[in-house]
């Protein structure tokens, strides 16, 4: 994985909740967020780790990136095959760094 757009296509197969943030799982690569992530279904918005957070962001698991946006330099955000909108806030000048080990650090 080189760069964020290649997330897309990749399937959700795993979300962890660690001591300094969330990880996304992409079959190999991971996506480590260390702001917190908030998840869209619908009308309804779950900012982690806020009641109902974690049930939403495990919704993503098993799903497909169907697209990315990274247009804001404050936030990485992805679609979701099953309609869940997923926003990462970026820290400190939105530095994005690629490690051989497949982890994407956000912030």
């Amino acid at each position: 994985m080189k760069e964020p757009g290649d997330l897309i296509g990749r399937k959700v197969s795993a979300i962890s909740f660690v001591h300094d943030g969330v990880e996304f799982h992409f079959e190999g690569p991971v996506l480590h967020s260390r702001g917190d992530p908030q998840v869209g279904i619908g009308e309804a918005v779950y900012s982690f780790p806020k009641p109902g957070s974690r049930d939403a962001l495990c919704l993503l698991v098993g799903a497909t990136v169907v697209s990315l946006n990274f247009d804001d330099p404050r936030h990485l955000e992805f679609t979701a095959s099953n309609g869940c909108r997923v926003r990462l806030p970026l820290r400190a000048g939105g530095v994005l760094n690629f490690r051989a080990a497949g982890v994407l650090r956000v912030g």
